[in-house]
């Protein structure tokens, strides 16, 4: 991980009113506002002077959209000349010739977890791939990028996740696309408008998103004997159930979503505001999927090995690491 409030604030209105039949007495009130409306727009009309000024403005948000054209079309030409060496990363790393025995059938068999390991190491996914992931990550042989429509590159970008056959899931591909919009023309900030991922067809037993827990059976007895040892499956965190969700702009909050994680997004007032919670789970996303696209694609490699984390990432693990150990041990203390 992530525009919304005037178009649920619309529905809500229209919502309170809906069903309700208007008396006599209230058809002069809403006459009476829309008058009201009408003499405020009119007093807050510009003057000529700001009127010519924005009319220059205008003018020249057009050509800055002219540039704009421009610089996708250079982006596109130079994206062209660099593919080719992004598919020679993933012949280099499909050898064969020098890959062990033991990882032959893995995604990357020239360097068993390449993937993986650079995943890992992007701080934007650190926290979101689980231990049991990890296994599964081994199968896949290729992160790619494109465009969702390749006539207006600011209209939004696919993820493409390509993995070799395994025990866990059938699909060959998984996707993320994200859909984009301009909030603002005069700051160019962007935000995702909708966020679609593939559905996962997890071979049986093999799903990594749940786990297996043993029912507690109430009471005694035969019922209880018979029940004893049943298991029922329980969803976990992983980064196969929150990195491959839908989301959509005044949709609804995913029912499997952790929302522990979710509030940390929030200010503890705003934390029953479903609204702006999906909101700042879209923006999280979104930045997230920008950093795959931007830096773990073109620049794997650095990623594998480290080299591109940022200078002290790694103290600022180990003080978080030594803070979290301190407190423990205070918790101990009191006990």
């Amino acid at each position: 991980s992530f525009g919304l409030k005037c178009g649920a604030e619309h529905y809500a209105a229209k919502d309170a009113t809906m069903g309700k039949k208007k008396t006599e007495a209230e058809a002069p009130k809403v006459e009476e506002s829309k008058k009201d409306d009408t003499n405020h727009k009119e007093e807050e009309e510009d003057e000529p002077l700001v009127k010519e000024l924005k009319d220059l403005d205008d003018q020249y948000l057009a050509i800055e959209k002219e540039y704009e054209k421009a610089v996708q079309e250079l982006q596109k030409q130079y994206t062209q000349k660099q593919q080719p060496f992004l598919d020679a990363r993933t012949k280099v790393l499909q050898n064969l010739e020098v890959a062990p025995e033991e990882a032959k059938d893995k995604g990357t068999p020239a360097l068993t977890g390449f993937w993986k390991q650079a995943m890992k190491n992007l701080p934007a996914l650190e926290d979101h791939i689980e231990e049991w992931d990890e296994p599964v990550l081994e199968y896949c042989k290729d992160i790619t990028k494109s465009w969702v429509d390749e006539s207006d590159l600011a209209k939004g970008f696919r993820l493409h996740f390509h993995f070799v056959e395994n025990p866990y899931f059938t699909n060959t591909e998984l996707f993320k696309e994200y859909s984009v919009k301009e909030d603002n023309p005069y700051t160019g900030e962007m935000s995702a408008k909708e966020i679609k991922a593939t559905i996962i067809e997890w071979k049986p037993g093999k799903d990594v998103t749940v786990e297996k827990v043993t029912k507690k059976v109430k009471g005694g007895g035969a019922k209880k004997a018979k029940q004893k040892g049943k298991e029922k499956e329980e969803p976990r965190d992983s980064f196969f159930r929150g990195f491959f969700r839908n989301l959509k702009e005044g949709g609804n909050i995913p029912e499997d979503i952790n929302l522990d994680e979710a509030r940390e997004l929030v200010d503890e007032d705003e934390e029953d505001d479903d609204e702006h919670m999906l909101e700042l789970l879209m923006e999280n996303d979104y930045e997230i999927g920008c950093c795959i696209r931007d830096s773990l694609v073109p620049f794997a490699v650095r990623w594998y090995t480290g080299e591109a984390c940022p200078d002290g990432y790694d103290d600022e693990d180990d003080d978080d690491e030594e803070e979290e150990s301190e407190e423990e041990d205070d918790d101990d203390d009191d006990d």
